[in-house]
């Protein structure tokens, strides 16, 4: 039965929070649920298809290609965002939120404060539906409704992952954008399969298109604030962002990129044993499985968390932290493991720019390296066991940034494939995956520890859980390519 209460109302059309307000009448309804035939007729086609149509029907504004907000007089931008349901009934971000068109030859002369980009969301209306697969846009339940206001801090760090991609551009590299360059702000593959690649400035390569987007660990970001707040709706509109610990302020930011500010807080470390960065840091040393990654984070954090997970930064940006030990040849002493395989999800997607290892492989990496000093021992106090451990001596060796090339993601969309295979032959087992020996850079094995430990299997049942892996050789390569730097 239609919901036509709406229609009784009115909002004020320069005023976000009005728009805000009204779009509450979405919410637990769909387009046919409110409109009736009048949103089968005027069913819209492609990505943008369902936007346009709250745009026109709910709102009443007429569709165009305008470069500001849609909702222009208040500077609000519509964003229609899908949510998909998982089988424990939690919701998680299907896609990262598609912001506008990338023009490569428009880009290189325009700044971020003059772009497209920052006049359409700076202030947006996010509105997250549930997407079914072959189920009719009009036919989409509305979930959640927020108002989003990007924080200072969030600008200025978008400012910078604007400039990174601008400056790829300019140099002829717009073929080998990635979206592991930047932090929230990412150059996400669009269009579709057969389209032809796009010419760039300074160079006679041909580029395949690309929008700005903010990627899907921000968008998670956003989602959190909600379904934290127990209610259908958040806003943060002219309210002071908050988060669990910043790792830089917006004043640092004024002077120098993220980057740059996290390496210089390790440069007084490089070259200390485990012992002298505790003293340095001026805590006590202690026995533990994930000590080196607790004063990784704390000289990252400025002393303020051995978690740098539960940073603002890397909670919107997605970086990976990882800490690596060499053995004394250069090689980690160990392959690096990720999360456990999400068979659900590879089963149900067969998109690999929309997958979750898509998404896990182009973030930007933040590798940590620990060298061993021959015949150099430290001593630690075991509280547990009230005895002390010996062992080898590690000097922090170097720490960078690093982004997957593209040449590794394209290996990496096999080793997709090939898993995905698995899953939808109900073949998840060790025989059906990469292994080591496969020299292949990536390869799939367990990591829990107990064997009863299981996962949903999307097939029926229950099967055992393995999690994605960096061969160690392919870890080396990684540390020796940042030898010159």
């Amino acid at each position: 039965m239609k919901n036509l209460s709406f229609k009784n109302d009115k909002f004020d059309r320069t005023n976000p929070l009005s728009i805000f307000n009204y779009s509450r009448y979405l919410i637990g309804n769909s387009l046919r649920s409110l409109l009736g035939n009048k949103a089968i007729k005027q069913k819209r086609k492609g990505k943008g298809g369902l936007g346009q149509m709250v745009e026109e029907l709910f709102f009443n504004y007429e569709v165009n290609n305008n470069p500001e907000a849609d909702f222009s007089e208040a500077h609000v931008e519509l964003k229609c965002t899908p949510l998909l349901k998982t089988k424990d009934n939690s919701f998680r971000i299907k896609e990262r939120l598609v912001c506008t068109m990338i023009d490569y030859f428009e880009i290189i002369e325009t700044s971020f404060e003059d772009s497209h980009l920052i006049s359409k969301c700076q202030l947006m209306l996010l509105l997250f539906y549930l997407h079914i697969h072959g189920e009719a846009i009009y036919d989409y339940e509305f979930l959640f409704r927020v108002l989003w206001q990007l924080p200072e801090k969030d600008l200025q760090l978008i400012k910078q992952d604007y400039q990174t991609i601008v400056n790829k551009v300019k140099r002829g590299e717009a073929h080998l954008l990635s979206e592991g360059d930047t932090l929230y702000l990412g150059a996400c593959r669009k269009g579709q399969k057969g389209d032809k690649p796009q010419s760039q400035p300074n160079s006679k390569i041909k580029a395949p298109k690309r929008a700005f987007s903010l990627k899907p660990a921000y968008m998670r970001y956003i989602l959190n604030h909600v379904l934290e707040s127990g209610k259908d709706y958040y806003t943060n509109y002219r309210e002071k962002d908050s988060a669990a610990f910043e790792l830089v302020s917006n004043q640092d930011l004024k002077h120098n990129s993220f980057e740059n500010i996290i390496l210089n807080r390790f440069r007084p470390f490089i070259g200390l044993d485990y012992i002298q960065i505790c003293n340095k840091l001026g805590i006590k040393p202690y026995h533990s499985k994930n000590k080196y990654a607790d004063i990784a984070a704390l000289i990252a954090s400025n002393h303020e968390s051995k978690k740098l997970k539960d940073s603002e930064e890397f909670i919107k940006s997605g970086i990976i932290m990882k800490t690596i030990r060499l053995q004394e040849n250069g090689k980690p002493k160990e392959s690096m493991s990720f999360k456990n395989i999400d068979y659900t999800e590879i089963y149900e997607n067969d998109d690999w720019f929309e997958s979750e290892i898509y998404e896990l492989f182009t973030n930007k990496f933040m590798f940590v390296v620990f060298k061993p000093i021959k015949g150099k021992e430290i001593r630690i106090y075991n509280n547990k066991t009230k005895e002390w451990i010996i062992e080898t001596a590690y000097v922090l060796d170097k720490v960078f940034f690093w982004t997957m090339p593209s040449k590794d993601l394209d290996i990496a969309k096999e080793y997709w494939k090939n898993i995905r295979k698995a899953v939808l032959e109900n073949k998840i087992k060790p025989s059906s995956f990469w292994s080591i020996g496969d020299h292949k850079k990536f390869h799939v094995r367990p990591k829990a520890r107990v064997k009863s430990d299981k996962a949903i299997n999307p097939n029926g049942g229950l099967c055992d859980k393995f999690c994605y892996w960096f061969n160690a050789d392919y870890v080396k390569e990684i540390i020796d390519s940042k030898k010159d730097e």
